[in-house]
């Protein structure tokens, strides 16, 4: 096995990689924002009001500011596969962090902690790595876990003094989810006090309050200040956008495949816990698996998080779990073999695929790029962020990244009055589309130079005087798609 582990590894990894490139192969949708969002502060620095919205005094704050401009700097040099090879990596490194924690709570027991880690990433692979900052927020929890873990283990607090340097990367790149750092810290110091009857291990706890208090102070290094750290409770818990967002929906089991999976899994680990996990088990485990559980019941995109700490005390339950050596030699090199060559098959063929496809590595919807050349086409020498382009929640982020200031996009937290100080917009648009508001109304309201329809949205099938049709795009997989609407009789 010695002399085999180096493939063991390789495999190992590659497993995981193939996984993530079957399920996504694409660029997220919320690309086009982001790099709209890092064009600005790249060329004119961090800014307080929205500059890319058609409205005016909106207070903003860029909670992922500093991701956006290193997204946009990444996509002007490598372009879309550049971004993508970027998640790729992340997700290499996730998994390393991951196996890393492993193998601390089991006492090194390898093969076991490189099975979890493979399970771990393809349970997070089918929804969750995609070319989003969240993808270094999952790296910086589990390194945060990792160094928590190692000074429990070593009793050296050497370790806990990276954990400010966490809290300062995290705020400045992704702000959404530092209060993630507070709380993972606080479960740790709750484990800290002894007490056999509550089932606490018992460790040194003034190290640990040391760290939470400097990690809240560095919070404050941000160029937002305290909104930052207080972002995302202004930015959650709207009905409406609950109601909008899938990744803000409850998570509701038996919806489909993917979710009886993930059913399916949860409960087989809960089961293996109340078997092995009375002499091994940790308070501070259990209680993010449950506090995480309650945020995943709550909205989809905390499942994320369940996920990367519901597998990796199983190192610790099972660490004394002697898992079989294969028989002989011949046999390891096939199975190891079959397995890298596999792997390999299924990232070549996803990649080879995707250099054949027309979308390609991370370009927009051809139906997309099409609207908008033609509204180019129309709108001619006319400065774009003149005009008053309406676009709802989906359509307006290709938009803007365009160079047109619109009415809406799918950043969602920039349109609440509750983060930008002046009107929720969010709320008028959600009205919009359940018949709440008065087309007339709308329009009338805000005077657009054009309208960027698509097919789901309440003004597609537009009556109005005011308003000319001057494109439609029809195909075969959709009956209308997306259509543009001119304003008649305009000042420019």
């Amino acid at each position: 096995m010695k002399q085999m582990k180096w493939l063991k590894f390789l495999i190992a990894f590659l497993v995981p990689v193939a996984g993530v490139m079957v399920c996504n192969n694409s660029l997220d949708s919320d690309t086009w924002y982001v790099l709209a969002e890092g064009r600005e502060i790249v060329t004119n620095g961090i800014y307080y009001e929205d500059q890319l919205s058609m409205h005016e005094g909106l207070e903003v704050t860029v909670q992922n500011y500093g991701f956006a401009a290193i997204f946009y700097l990444i996509y002007s040099v490598f372009g879309p596969v550049g971004i993508y090879i970027g998640m790729l990596l992340l997700n290499v490194l996730l998994c390393y962090l991951i196996y890393k924690v492993c193998m601390v709570v089991s006492n090194k027991n390898e093969n076991l902690s490189l099975l979890i880690m493979i399970l771990t990433d393809l349970l997070l692979g089918r929804w969750f790595v995609v070319t989003r900052a969240q993808m270094v927020s999952y790296c910086i929890m589990m390194l945060l876990i990792y160094l928590l873990e190692l000074y429990i283990r070593t009793n050296k607090s050497k370790y806990l003094w990276w954990i400010p340097v966490l809290s300062l990367l995290q705020i400045n790149l992704h702000a959404s989810l530092w209060p993630i750092i507070i709380l993972i810290i606080g479960v740790y110091i709750i484990d800290s006090f002894k007490s056999k009857k509550l089932h606490l291990q018992g460790y040194r706890t003034k190290p640990l309050l040391l760290v939470l208090a400097i990690s809240f102070v560095v919070g404050f290094l941000n160029p937002y200040g305290f909104k930052m750290m207080t972002f995302i409770l202004t930015s959650y818990g709207v009905p409406e956008a609950h109601d909008t967002i899938q990744e803000l929906k409850p998570f509701a089991p038996f919806m489909d495949s993917t979710t009886m999976m993930y059913c399916a899994t949860f409960s087989f680990v809960l089961i293996l816990y109340i078997f092995e996990g009375k002499k091994n088990m940790r308070m501070r485990w259990l209680l993010m698996i449950f506090g995480f559980l309650a945020l995943a019941l709550n909205t989809i995109k905390g499942l994320s998080q369940l996920i990367l700490v519901l597998l990796f005390p199983l190192a610790a339950v099972y660490k004394d779990v002697w898992i079989e050596k294969w028989k002989t030699r011949k046999i390891r090199w096939m199975v190891l073999s079959w397995m890298g060559i596999l792997s390999l098959v299924m990232i070549i063929t996803v990649t080879v695929a995707k250099m054949f496809d027309s979308a390609g590595f991370g370009k927009p919807p051809e139906y997309a790029v099409a609207a908008l050349d033609a509204l180019d086409k129309d709108v001619g020498d006319i400065d774009k962020k003149t005009l008053k382009i309406y676009a709802g929640f989906d359509g307006g982020g290709y938009a803007i990244y365009r160079g047109y200031k619109t009415y809406m996009d799918s950043r969602m937290e920039v349109f609440l009055k509750a983060n930008n100080g002046k009107e929720d917009i969010f709320v008028e648009w959600y009205d919009l589309q359940h018949n709440k508001i008065e087309k007339t109304d709308f329009l009338d309201k805000y005077n657009f130079d054009y309208l960027l329809l698509y097919d789901d949205d309440r003004l597609f099938d537009l009556d109005d005087v005011r308003y000319e049709e001057i494109y439609e795009d029809r195909n075969d997989d959709w009956e209308e798609i997306v259509r543009i609407y001119k304003r008649q009789k305009s000042d420019y």
